[in-house]
């Protein structure tokens, strides 16, 4: 107790004194190598380690029999005057009259620590004030100053340093757990690096593929094109060239005793005039054949890309084709900041993190929630009530093979940052400038899925028409090509979430 008292304190220098190795005890403990370091000792205890087990008193040239107690000198040369054989007085081991006895360096030094240099007596009280210990004479200057007994004190030293264990092994352990967190969050944003390196290249090698494939088709169709109106310019060549050789022949007819008749050279030029006029017809109508082919060709694809993006904005499906579902929060799923109501039916945002068990499925870097029904095939629709001022988004999102998508954030969502609304696909912006034009966050929203045709649409609704099957203003549509089951998914910052549930009888309405 003592060594931990002197730790505490900070005395190093009584602490060159202290050996951690074997001591003598005294009593019935006294029986060789101390079982105890002095900092797991008692203060009695120690006392007791310190005095001869003949005088009582504290020792004075401590001298080691062979038996492996202790005696102070002039005891131990006592008791062999006083006896014809020598005995310890402790388990009554007999020895010679004059043993090789050797002078115990380690107990003295042990007795030198334990009592006041100055004074020459046992610690017995420790000052709070000064950090030192005191014996009775010392303790008569420090009467005014915070002192206790020296057991007190270094009992209550003692739980201050466990404590202080402790608490460093609760930061070690939490410094150990993040380090792992982060080694696993590195090992996943290499995995997730490479893989997305993995799909530009596929893309960039499909965009490639295609555009050579295209380019192959419009020079073909442009090849049979010409093929196919090649026959027409050689039967008018020919034509043309027939009827000129008409025009210079001069033919007569005589012959089966028929009456000679005059060619009529006048009918003749009319005929081969309006041949002509049809040759040129023919010619223009061939060429302007051909040049609105090849316009239309090459701007396939920009009618293409413009037809797409009229059906993802004007060609929703609308809400009364589709059917409500009723959808239920995953608590699995659920960040830790988020609270759930217990009918799973509204979220909210909390700074304080909410107990949540252990899952794999459970987002970790975003406070988001997905619901427990996914959606593969039909036509389906579900409100929302969504208030705050900070950051939402619904929308719909992928589970995906493994579970890199649990520190993903929704796939196809509508998005309020307190300023406006915003439609992303993953992390690209959608450019929609309706959006970019609403400045309050509409207060309910409706969102339409349909796989058949493989769009999401985002309405408007108010609380009058939101019981009812009416759609509402048309926000933004994409166009999702997945075939997994989509989930419903929401992000929450500082808002709150409501699936709104009603009767039979409002949907009928």
């Amino acid at each position: 107790m003592i060594y931990s008292f002197i730790q505490l304190a900070n005395f190093s220098n009584h602490l060159k004194y202290l050996d951690r190795g074997d001591y003598s005890r005294k009593g019935n403990s006294n029986q060789g190598p101390m079982s105890l370091p002095y900092w797991r000792m008692s203060a009695a205890d120690l006392e007791a380690e310190l005095k001869c087990p003949v005088c009582l008193g504290i020792y004075r040239e401590p001298m080691q029999l062979p038996c492996g107690h202790n005696l102070c000198r002039c005891c131990l040369n006592r008791l062999c005057e006083s006896q014809d054989h020598c005995s310890c007085p402790e388990c009554r081991a007999t020895f010679a009259r004059s043993p090789a006895l050797k002078k115990n360096l380690k107990l003295e030094i042990s007795s030198m620590v334990a009592s006041c240099p100055e004074h020459k007596m046992p610690w017995e009280y420790f000052c709070r004030q000064h950090k030192a210990c005191l014996c009775r004479l010392c303790l008569e200057s420090h009467q005014s100053h915070n002192w206790q007994q020296l057991e007190k004190a270094a009992v209550s030293g003692r739980a201050v340093l466990a404590d202080e264990v402790a608490r460093l092994e609760q930061s070690q352990n939490m410094l150990d757990d993040a380090e792992s967190w982060l080694q696993d969050a590195q090992d996943q944003l290499r995995a997730d690096r490479a893989r997305l390196k993995k799909q530009v290249s596929e893309l960039f090698a499909s965009i490639q593929e295609a555009i050579i494939t295209e380019e192959r088709d419009i020079l073909d169709f442009i090849t049979a094109e010409e093929d196919l109106h090649i026959p027409d310019w050689e039967f008018i060549r020919t034509y043309q060239i027939t009827l000129e050789k008409l025009l210079k022949a001069d033919v007569h007819i005589q012959s089966f005793s028929v009456q000679k008749r005059e060619l009529d050279r006048a009918l003749v030029s009319q005929v081969a005039k309006e041949s002509q006029v049809l040759v040129k017809k023919l010619s223009k109508v061939i060429r302007d054949s051909i040049s609105q082919s090849r316009e239309l060709l090459l701007n396939r694809h920009s009618q293409g890309r413009a037809q797409t993006q009229k059906s993802k904005t004007q060609t929703a499906r609308a809400p009364s084709s589709l059917q409500r579902s009723r959808l239920t929060l995953d608590p699995n799923t659920a960040h830790c900041n988020l609270s759930l109501s217990s009918d799973l039916l509204s979220a909210e945002w909390v700074q304080q993190r909410v107990p949540c068990p252990s899952h794999p499925e459970r987002f970790r870097l975003h406070p988001q929630v997905l619901c427990s029904q996914g959606f593969v095939s039909g036509c389906h629709f579900w409100d929302v009530a969504l208030t705050g001022t900070r950051r939402w988004e619904v929308g719909v999102t992928c589970k995906g093979p493994g579970l890199s998508w649990v520190d993903s954030c929704i796939a196809w969502a509508l998005r309020w940052d307190s300023r406006k609304l915003q439609a992303f696909e993953g992390h690209r912006r959608h450019n929609n400038p309706q959006l970019s034009s609403i400045q309050q966050a509409p207060g309910r929203i409706r969102v339409c899925l349909d796989r058949e045709e493989g769009t999401l649409s985002f309405f408007a609704v108010d609380s009058e028409s939101a019981p009812s099957m009416e759609a509402g203003k048309l926000l933004h549509a994409f166009h999702i090509k997945a075939k997994c089951a989509l989930f419903p998914g929401f992000y929450l910052e500082e808002s709150k979430l409501s699936i709104l549930q009603y009767s039979t009888k409002s949907e009928l309405a």
